[in-house]
């Protein structure tokens, strides 16, 4: 009996494995097994915790990140949950409590990190590294560095989801160290552009994904710092994602601008973005994203909403005391405050200069945060108008330095946060200078000294205020806050109506 060749030199039982050997020859190289990755983020929620005007409620946003987070994962997704700065100032009951409520609940939702924002400088920086202890997820910020050079926050942090890598890396505006000065402790922000081309490579050899949670702003001013849209523009090889915040924009679809992908969820927790991403290879092969709305129609998390009823009690034990009221709606409009006076902006001001027994008086549009409602208003109303607790102070003027505040007044352009708002003087924008100026109903005096009632934020050259600071040592403090002065005026003239005035300052 002959022996089969073929039998006694491959054995039956090593078959199937050389066959399997020869197919996977004939099929190629194995394809690469695709990453799917969700990153919901929101921003600028302010201390809004609670469901306003039909939209937003923390507890409705918790039940959406966790429906999401288990759709996810039961499909072999990973999800990633990130905040665009500005968790602080906007609303009394968050503000009187530090915030703490807002961090509490986004660590419940299993937020992985946050940006710093503008408004985190709100509070000494003592404050904000307890804030970020408390909330147990990084604070990062690449570009901002101490008085030494140090860099204080994280800049970036990786997640490692086993198949897949992601960087998140921090950039805060620029434009914070003229917007909150004070408890920068002689820091500075630099470049955002810079940072991002000094970290991007390192990150892109370590990470499939790298993301920029960037708290920059669309389509601003060049002047107020590098926007989103600019450093998009850049061509920063590596850099896959941008989630934005600060400027409040509400996209309708992510803009894909070169290699970089930019998305930005409104404000004040009304809406969550949420990216979805098939990643193989260290490359984004399909995308998708889309701003969910947060709708308070929809059943919330219980546990949430016990939670927000307690904070809530806990905040407005002191703030729901009725103070006035207002016969007409004030408009505090962040669009309309920055690029114009409103009937609300210029009570503020005449507050200011009532309580201060001034010439003449100062406001920037951008520290006014809120509209008041025809009918009472409470204490918590009005805080939530002027919730940055400045002082209120003096400067005595000359008539001529009068002139030259206003001229610095006339380049300040409609939109940013710097935009005056004057009472007790009148006068004409053009040319680049002010002129027709009338302090009460008397032409300026030149040789005369005024006194100008503001807040120390601008008399310390805060918001790009820097006509201010040859005359800083004559600050005095009135020993008020503008909250006091705003609601002794509410309480002496209600009920509130705007002025039939016409504009006090004519723009050319």
């Amino acid at each position: 009996m002959k022996t089969n060749p073929l039998r006694s030199a491959v054995p039956w039982k090593r078959l199937p494995l050389l066959l399997l050997s020869l197919q996977l020859v004939l099929a190629g190289p194995l394809a690469p097994e695709a990453a799917e990755l969700t990153v919901l983020h929101i921003n600028d929620s302010h201390g809004h915790l609670w469901a306003e005007k039909g939209k937003g409620g923390f507890d409705v946003l918790t039940r959406l990140v966790g429906e999401i987070d288990e759709e996810v994962s039961r499909q072999g997704g990973h999800v990633l949950f990130l905040h665009g700065g500005d968790v602080n100032t906007g609303v009394p009951e968050s503000d009187l409590q530090h915030g703490l409520p807002d961090l509490a609940l986004l660590r419940l939702m299993g937020c992985n990190a946050m940006v710093l924002g503008n408004h985190e400088f709100d509070n000494p920086q003592a404050l904000l590294r307890f804030q970020e202890s408390f909330a147990r997820f990084p604070f990062l910020s690449a570009n901002f560095v101490d008085s030494r050079g140090r860099r204080p926050f994280e800049p970036y942090r990786l997640f490692d989801f086993g198949d897949l890598t992601v960087a998140v890396l921090g950039l805060t505006t620029e434009e914070t160290a003229k917007a909150a000065p004070f408890n920068l402790e002689g820091g500075r922000f630099e470049d955002v552009i810079e940072t991002a081309r000094a970290f991007v490579p390192e990150l892109d050899a370590q990470a499939d994904v790298v993301i920029a949670l960037g708290h920059l702003g669309w389509d601003l001013p060049r002047a107020d710092g590098t926007g989103s849209r600019e450093l998009a523009e850049a061509g920063i090889e590596g850099l896959d994602i941008i989630i934005d915040g600060h400027s409040h924009t509400l996209f309708d679809k992510a803009r894909q601008i070169g290699s970089a992908l930019v998305a930005q969820a409104g404000s004040e927790g009304r809406w969550l973005g949420r990216f979805d991403l098939t990643v193989e290879e260290g490359k984004i092969v399909a995308w998708n994203w889309r701003a969910l709305p947060l709708e308070p129609s929809t059943a919330g998390d219980p546990h949430t909403a016990s939670r927000l009823r307690y904070y809530r009690w806990q905040g407005s034990r002191k703030t729901g005391a009725v103070i006035g009221s207002a016969a007409e709606d004030l408009d505090g409009a962040r669009s309309r405050v920055r690029s114009g006076e409103t009937n609300l902006s210029r009570l503020i001001a005449d507050a200011f200069r009532e309580m201060a027994v001034a010439d003449l008086a100062l406001i920037n549009g951008g520290g006014i945060r809120d509209s008041i409602a025809t009918g009472p208003i409470s204490l918590r109303d009005a805080l939530a108008v002027l919730p940055f607790g400045n002082d209120l102070v003096t400067l005595d003027l000359s008539g001529d330095e009068v002139t030259l505040l206003l001229d610095a007044l006339v380049t300040i352009p409609p939109g940013a946060g710097a935009f005056p708002h004057l009472s007790g003087v009148r006068c004409r924008f053009s040319g680049g200078k002010a002129s027709d100026i009338f302090v009460g109903d008397s032409p300026l005096d030149g040789s005369r000294t005024y006194r100008l009632a503001t807040i120390n934020y601008l008399a310390e050259g805060g918001d790009g205020y820097d006509v201010f600071l040859p005359w800083k040592g004559r600050i005095v403090d009135t020993g008020y806050k503008d909250i006091d002065a705003f609601a002794a005026y509410v309480r002496r003239h209600s009920p509130l109506k705007g002025t039939a005035e016409s504009m006090r300052i004519v723009r050319e």
